[in-house]
């Protein structure tokens, strides 16, 4: 950091030197943007260099006026913010959101002395003309995101300060305000100082999106990438009419807009006949062509998420009359169905998921372990993916881990690697293992509670040290990782029966989130619709009245991932576009517990038929195996252990340990059943 005298003189021949002789030209440079920024403090402003500088902030009840001026504002930010400030917080940064007149209105911050600054407290007036050069102030100046450095601020109090502001426009593409990450701390590097800028401009795009996707809600979206982080969105009516663009997307376009003599999507881009029926092709990722020979673009097309385009989309050609139930169709569910899911779509409306969802995303992007706990099937692989897409490492690998499927003796190379020639079989040139694969990224250990005591001391190490050290090798790699582990074991029962270590689940202990069973979820039967429209790929298929109460009155033992086999059966057999209650296959009784396994199993290696279990509905006729006279024995025996192996997954409620047991069969040799046999479990 730069003494005063220094500080005056380079603000000074900087600002100077930028300032052209008559008829002089010359493209802009980066530097530029701090030097004009000096030029105008100085001519602009009548700001000295060298005066010293007292921040100006408004009352409480001011204060209190801003933020219910810009409340909608804060609201679309506010999860952002909160996602991003679990990533940078651990390295002192604090976050804050100005208004387009350059005061703070809201922040986050874990107001660490050694860090954190009073002048950037809420209600301060950062706006240029105002504090002179800095990020926030100037970035609404420029219109573009900014840096500020130490010594870039023109007043000398500031220079412990390192700023990285972006500019957040309205889905109309007016200048509503600017996001602002920033440090107290004069020995930060200039090029850590380059990265927070990156994470910044990436969050103001994040948070443009949600504020355009809600304005558009009723519309069909277009979205694509312009540049690291920028993309542009485009909202369309099923008529293909241009409804709005964000401001992005109308830098890229203008030249196009402008030609254009109809505000047609066609006049931008060259027509292509698979977007004849939008509705089918919510979720799809399309190349388009611009016009007239321009670059081709990935479009994402997502869904209208309320309103007349929605509902005029499933229209039919007649009404029902009021007294009967409507048929749900597929392509009526939420946007669970529609694309990968996020954390808000692992949530739904249950409130338990919901909270759920609220608190993992205050440790979210730092190095805070994370347990999910809950019954087979009830989607934790599906959350940590979330997770991990959600975060600031969705850039990094994303490696599961199944700590039940691989063999005892096989886990230590698999997971922590080896070096070549570590043991007879092992790769010439060894393997790194999953911890190192997974660097910089997310691990996902499954099933942790199974894993081996003697590979847990091993775990507990590289968790606590940061390194691993693979077998035969000798040399420890750092890395740095997220672990998500997941167990629907009684991790407090396993410690007391010593099969599980204390510290280690201390260590994995983080963050605790307890997934309901899906009999236990509030929005069952959304979930349900949503898993359907998944399934039905776009296809026009509706869930009958009676079918949909014999989903909602079943216990589903198995969970989401029961609901997705039975629906999935309910597709394959249906006649016609609804499913009703006869393609409805579920078992018999009443929930039956995990321990149900453990009644009588068949002979070690035979799949007699009574292993299939009885179903309910009208249609379990259907259900019965009887292999074509045509087919070979060999069929036949594969149909009847496919069927017996589909069975006792779903009496164990998928819990694969369980039905390897009841079947007879190591786990290992299950697995290879379930992957020949291409059962979904």
């Amino acid at each position: 950091m730069l003494d005063l005298r220094s500080h005056v003189s380079r603000i000074v021949s900087s600002a100077n030197q930028l300032a052209l002789a008559p008829g002089e030209s010359r493209a802009p440079r980066a530097a530029d943007t701090m030097a004009a920024s000096w030029r105008r403090c100085m001519e602009g402003y009548r700001f000295d260099p060298a005066a010293k500088f007292r921040i100006e902030a408004v009352s409480d009840a001011e204060l209190k006026l801003q933020r219910q001026a810009n409340d909608e504002l804060i609201q679309f930010a506010r999860p952002e913010i909160d996602a991003m400030f679990g990533a940078v917080s651990l390295s002192g940064f604090s976050i804050s959101l100005g208004n387009i007149d350059g005061y703070i209105i809201t922040e986050r911050a874990n107001y660490n002395p050694e860090f954190y600054s009073e002048v950037e407290r809420a209600g301060t007036a950062w706006a240029e003309q105002s504090a002179g050069t800095n990020a926030i102030g100037t970035c609404l100046v420029e219109r573009k995101p900014v840096g500020v450095y130490t010594n870039d601020h023109f007043f000398y109090e500031f220079s412990a300060l390192s700023c990285a502001s972006a500019p957040l426009f309205s889905p109309d593409a007016e200048l509503v305000g600017a996001i602002n990450i920033s440090i107290r701390n004069p020995e930060l590097q200039r090029e850590t100082l380059k990265v927070v800028l990156g994470l910044t401009t990436g969050l103001a795009d994040r948070i443009g999106e949600r504020m355009f996707r809600q304005a558009f809600r009723r519309n069909y979206i277009l979205k694509f990438a312009i540049g690291p982080v920028d993309h542009g969105l485009i909202a369309v009516d099923e008529d293909f009419q241009l409804v709005g663009l964000n401001r992005a997307a109308r830098e890229l376009l203008r030249d196009r807009l402008q030609l254009a003599r109809v505000r047609s999507l066609w006049a931008v881009f060259e027509r292509d006949h698979r977007l004849i029926d939008l509705a089918r092709l919510a979720g799809a990722e399309l190349t388009l062509h611009l016009q007239k020979g321009g670059d081709a673009l990935s479009v994402t097309l997502s869904a209208p998420l309320e309103g007349p385009a929605t509902a005029s989309r499933h229209a039919g050609a007649s009404v029902e009359p009021p007294a009967r139930a409507r048929a749900t169709p597929a392509s009526a569910a939420p946007r669970l169905a529609l694309h990968g899911l996020s954390l808000d779509d692992c949530a739904g409306s249950d409130p338990r998921m919901v909270a759920n969802v609220r608190f993992v995303r205050r440790v979210l992007g730092g190095s805070l372990p994370i347990l999910l706990l809950g019954e087979t099937g009830v989607g934790k692989d599906a959350f940590a993916r979330a997770v991990h897409e959600e975060s600031p490492r969705r850039g990094s690998p994303f490696v599961a881990f199944n700590c039940a499927s691989v063999p005892d003796t096989l886990i230590d190379s698999e997971l922590f690697g080896y070096g070549s020639g570590a043991f007879t079989g092992a790769r010439r040139e060894g393997s790194p293992g999953r911890l190192v694969e997974a660097d910089g990224g997310t691990l996902f250990l499954d099933e942790i509670g199974d894993m081996p005591i003697s590979q847990q001391t091993r775990l507990l190490h590289v968790l606590e040290s940061g390194e691993v050290t693979p077998l035969g090798s000798g040399r420890p790699r750092r890395i740095d990782v997220q672990v998500v582990a997941a167990t629907n074991q009684d991790l407090e029962t396993r410690i007391a029966q010593g099969l599980f270590r204390q510290d280690l689940f201390y260590r994995l202990a983080g963050a605790v989130i307890d997934i309901p069973a899906l009999r236990e979820r509030t929005d069952r039967r959304e979930l349900i619709e949503a898993v359907f429209a998944r399934l039905a790929e776009g296809r026009r298929l509706e869930i009958a009245p009676d079918a949909m109460a014999l989903l909602m009155q079943h216990d589903w033992p198995g969970n989401v991932r029961e609901l997705r086999h039975v629906l999935n059966r309910a597709l394959h057999v249906c006649e016609g576009p609804v499913v009703t209650a006869r393609d409805i296959a579920l078992r018999s009784g009443a929930r039956a517990a995990s321990t149900a396994c453990s009644a009588a199993a068949p002979p070690a290696g035979t799949m007699p038929p009574a292993a299939v279990p009885a179903m309910a509905g009208a249609g379990s006729e259907a259900n019965s195996v009887a292999p074509a006279d045509s087919a070979s024995a060999r069929q036949a025996i594969a149909t009847a252990e496919r069927d017996a192996i589909t069975a006792t997954l779903a009496r164990c409620g998928g819990n694969v340990k369980a039905a390897a047991a009841a079947l007879q069969l190591s786990r290992a040799t299950l697995y290879r059943k379930l992957q020949r046999y291409q059962i979904v479990h």
